[in-house]
């Protein structure tokens, strides 16, 4: 039994091969549109978050080991450190009062949920230097088919389209997992930085509120809630009284400067001063 002449196998694998292709290019270019928008984004997070993350720890971990235990919250606001580390620490700071084992459960949740923030971000860059190479296989395997078939007919035209096809999506491939695995590679290092940090300062609010514990210090507890939503609305709130101060003065002010004085406070006034020249002088009540 031949194969190829008695079955319809080749000519079903064929047709889903050759219907594969169109999707597979059509992937190909979403990678390279996401793998510009992360280049975007990493420029963005440069002139951003490294930019301004210039935090020296040795300075931040003596102030919050030396400060008073109510005062640690105030010092980590106050600090350059990153939002995400920020909310953190102001979390765990805000229920010091807790007993160690559930605060310090609460810290390493904290810590937890800002890994799986970052790892999110590095996740569609680790994604695309992984399935690039893969679909650019796939793009370049798909139109060789027909390109041998059509070498063997003779046919350059098609089979110098199929390679151009083929080499095309190659080069697309490997060019969208190389910039991903460099995108992800910088980010790793960074983000490492970030949690090593966190997990530093973190240490350092669980050593302080243990000393409080020792010391029988009642802190606070009970706190539950989102440090970077009360941040911008805090932010808001300053912004928009700056405005109210920063605006001219209304009619009602005009009318209050040039309203009448009242007649009640004005008796007063001269009653206090005519009470002032009745009384005699001192010297005058002792010769009397």
């Amino acid at each position: 039994m031949n194969l190829y002449s008695d079955t319809y196998l080749p000519d079903i694998l064929n047709s889903i091969a050759q219907g594969l292709l169109v999707p597979t290019m059509a992937v190909i270019i979403t990678l390279i549109l996401l793998t510009l928008f992360f280049i975007g984004q990493i420029l963005v997070e440069v002139f951003t978050e490294r930019r301004h993350y210039k935090q020296n720890m040795a300075e931040i971990i003596n102030q919050i080991t030396d400060a008073p235990y109510d005062d640690v919250v105030g010092i980590v606001q106050n600090s350059s450190l990153l939002n995400n580390q920020k909310a953190a620490l102001v979390t765990v700071g805000r229920n010091m009062g807790l007993p160690e084992d559930p605060l310090f459960a609460m810290a390493q949740t904290q810590i937890t949920r800002a890994e799986k923030h970052y790892q999110r971000r590095v996740a569609w860059s680790d994604t695309i230097s992984k399935i690039g190479p893969m679909l650019g296989l796939m793009g370049t395997l798909i139109p060789l088919g027909p390109g041998i078939v059509a070498l063997g007919q003779g046919n350059t035209v098609q089979l110098s389209a199929s390679l151009g096809i083929a080499f095309d999506a190659t080069v697309c491939g490997l060019v969208c997992a190389v910039v991903a695995l460099i995108i992800s590679k910088i980010r790793g290092g960074w983000y490492s930085e970030y949690i090593s940090t966190l997990e530093a300062l973190m240490t350092c609010v669980l050593d302080k509120a243990s000393e409080a514990r020792k010391e029988g210090v009642k802190l606070g507890t009970g706190y539950s809630g989102n440090p970077l939503k009360e941040a911008a609305d805090g932010g808001r709130d300053e912004s928009h009284s700056d405005k109210s101060a920063a605006a001219p003065a209304g009619k009602g002010d005009s009318a209050g400067a040039d309203a009448p004085a009242d007649p009640a406070g004005d008796a007063s006034e001269h009653s206090a001063e005519g009470a002032q020249l009745i009384a005699p002088a001192p010297e005058q009540a002792e010769e009397a």
